[in-house]
């Protein structure tokens, strides 16, 4: 009896043997394994999420120009032959660029998303989730394209000393709430911008935009805060706009008001505002702003401006503005500055496109623009009389003739 007893264990610790044997080999063989990271003491750390313990292959889809991944395809082959094609991978903390590695959390994972044009790559996208698969950081920088020797070295002097081009693009980082808290955003002209949101219980309550140039010396400097103030039911009632320095205004760089994307995302754009704020036209001028003064917007239920009004650091009124809306168009718009009320009007067709507007100056007729294709032909009025016409194309004017 003893005998057998012996033979029946001797046959579980092999069968044991063979278990642990046959687990380790799995273990080695899964192809794309993290390993667990190891503690000081050798031993291995357990993961909060099981999800990290293996990265899949990249995903290859067939893509439409935005990087919207449209159709999952069997292989990089078969995606790379379409137009356009996206690639899905996660990658080790090693393989960041440095010029994002800082945002990485040790319990974050780093996706990347590569978007090929014609088999040519075009665009990288950084994306690090959290343990719940939330964003918590995303950025798309594309680097200048250099020129090749023979077109550098035939530039002039002149040509080569401004450095004309640097990097773009965008980095979003995000609240375990998923909140965009902070912006930066990249212009080819070296121009950088910072805007940080603050929320109330998930509701965006302020953004302070801070702009950096060749001027601010390689540092963010504040240029002005919003407070967004809502009505009982919710919607957007006002904006409030302090500005921290002096500024200028004009119709080529609008006044604009900023939102999380994903915010105007998450509504698809109805019934809120979108980054441009109005048509501020060039008959109105370009108009200053101080330090310290203030600007407040008006809005409807619709969240469209109504008007807007700018305090100086006194809270006496410098100028205001106020909009008629039709539909989703703005049809005039008045701006009463002083004793002077200058008033345009719009006209659009039948995709919504500008083709006419006429300026006012204490209700004489001033100017009239009519759009025709590329071409605007611009009139000056004196007296109810034309005495000037001047023919734009492409924004550059190619006649002007003096009436009689």
């Amino acid at each position: 009896m003893s005998k057998k007893i012996i033979v029946i264990i001797f046959i579980v610790i092999l069968l044991f043997a063979g278990i642990i044997a046959l687990t380790q080999e799995l273990d080695i063989n899964i192809p794309g394994l993290i390993n667990r990271p190891e503690s000081d003491n050798g031993e291995e750390e357990e993961q909060e999420d099981d999800s990290y313990d293996f990265i899949k292959p990249a995903v290859w889809f067939r893509s439409n120009a935005g990087g919207m991944p449209l159709e999952e395809l069997p292989s990089q082959y078969v995606a790379l032959r379409g137009e356009y094609a996206l690639a899905i991978d996660i990658v080790d903390r090693s393989d960041l660029p440095g010029n994002i590695i800082q945002y990485f959390h040790e319990n974050y994972y780093a996706e990347i998303r590569t978007l090929y044009r014609n088999n040519e790559l075009i665009r990288t996208q950084w994306i690090f989730r959290d343990h719940n698969g939330n964003t918590r950081f995303n950025s798309v920088l594309i680097e200048p394209i250099n020129e090749p020797k023979e077109m550098e070295n035939s530039k002039t002097e002149e040509e080569q000393t401004p450095d004309t081009k640097s990097v773009r693009g965008f980095m979003e980082i995000f609240d375990e709430k998923t909140n965009l808290t902070r912006e930066y955003r990249f212009f080819e002209d070296g121009r950088r911008m910072m805007i940080e949101y603050e929320y109330n219980n998930n509701a965006l309550i302020s953004s302070r935009v801070s702009l950096m140039d060749k001027e601010t010396e390689g540092q963010y400097r504040a240029a002005y805060k919003d407070t967004y103030i809502y009505n009982r039911s919710s919607s957007l009632r006002a904006i409030e706009r302090d500005f921290y320095a002096d500024m200028q205004l004009s119709s080529d760089d609008p006044l604009r008001v900023i939102f999380p994307r994903h915010l105007r995302d998450a509504i698809k754009d109805r019934n809120f505002i979108s980054e441009r704020l109005n048509i501020y036209p060039d008959f109105f001028g370009d108009t200053s702003v101080s330090e310290n003064s203030k600007m407040v917007f008006e809005t409807d239920d619709r969240s469209r401006i109504l008007s807007q009004t700018l305090y100086d650091d006194t809270g006496e009124i410098i100028w205001f503005i106020q909009n008629t809306w039709l539909n989703n168009r703005i049809i005039s718009s008045v701006k009463n500055e002083g004793d002077d009320v200058f008033l345009s009007e719009f006209e659009y067709d039948s995709n919504g496109d500008k083709i006419l507007e006429r300026n006012y100056k204490n209700d004489v007729l001033e100017r009239v623009v009519r759009v025709d294709g590329s071409l605007e032909y611009e009139e000056l009025y004196m007296n109810d009389t034309i005495v000037l016409q001047a023919v734009w194309e492409d924004g550059r004017k190619i006649s002007e003739t003096r009436m009689r």
